[in-house]
């Protein structure tokens, strides 16, 4: 059997104050199911946070992770797709409010 990976993407969008605690946040959570997927599949896994705040604040390593992951994408790109998914969460909290 032939085991591929493809990496997994979960991106947080915290508080701005919140984003170096979110970034160790998120690698403690799924540091024990990297190592997991290490001993079960024989294949290299590791944790790599992308993590943006609410008002564009970035962790340290975000472009470092972002190359590391093959993504061109300018960070301000994502900054605003995280802008705007909050804004479209806070219209629906709004109009069924």
């Amino acid at each position: 059997m032939t085991v591929t990976t493809e990496p997994q993407v979960i991106i947080a969008v915290p508080r701005d104050t919140r984003v170096d605690e979110k970034e160790q946040e998120k690698v403690d959570k799924y540091q024990d199911l990297a190592k997991e997927i290490k001993m079960l599949w024989k294949v290299e896994a590791r944790v790599i946070p992308i993590i943006t705040g609410t008002l564009r604040t970035t962790t340290r390593g975000l472009e470092e992770n972002l190359r590391t992951l093959g993504i061109t994408t300018i960070v301000e790109f994502i900054q605003q797709v995280a802008l705007l998914g909050r804004a479209q969460i806070l219209r629906k909290v709004l109009e069924h409010g």
